[in-house]
């Protein structure tokens, strides 16, 4: 009787399979977690750009409303920051110029005029990760003229 307890206590603790699953569940539960932290942080900085791709349309939307109807209006760029949301500036190389450093997206604004109607013009307003990557389609607003 002696000679099983004795071999039961030399048994006793961790075999190596045992360890072994043990760290594989392991190794599975850390992928799980880093992958659903990697797909959240994806996941916000879109939301933060598609913000600011909105408001920098916005911006642009409400720049052209309350500008006069001119009819040799100039087309424009504006430079946005992602992280700052300081004052939109225009690039120092003019229309579709690149954006100084700390502008993550740009606003290309330009006009066409209406051929089929007199007095009215086709403003487009497209916006674009540096360095160029269009966001998006380009926004078409009609301005007309006020008689």
């Amino acid at each position: 009787m002696s000679f099983w307890k004795d071999r039961r206590r030399m048994q006793s603790g961790t075999t190596l399979v045992e360890l072994l699953v043990s760290l594989t569940i392991i190794g599975f539960a850390l992928v799980i977690v880093v992958g659903a932290l990697s797909n959240g942080l994806l996941d916000s900085s879109l939301a933060k750009r598609n913000v600011a791709v909105e408001a920098a349309t916005q911006f642009e939307v409400e720049k052209i409303a309350a500008s006069a109807f001119n009819p040799s209006a100039t087309p424009y760029s504006d430079c946005f920051a992602v992280d700052n949301p300081g004052t939109p500036v225009s690039p120092a190389g003019g229309f579709k110029a690149a954006c100084p450093a700390g502008y993550a997206l740009r606003a290309d604004v330009d006009w066409a005029p209406l051929p089929s109607a007199n007095g009215v013009q086709v403003w487009s307003v497209s916006i674009s990760a540096q360095p160029g990557s269009l966001i998006g389609s380009p926004l078409s607003l009609y301005k007309t003229a006020h008689v």
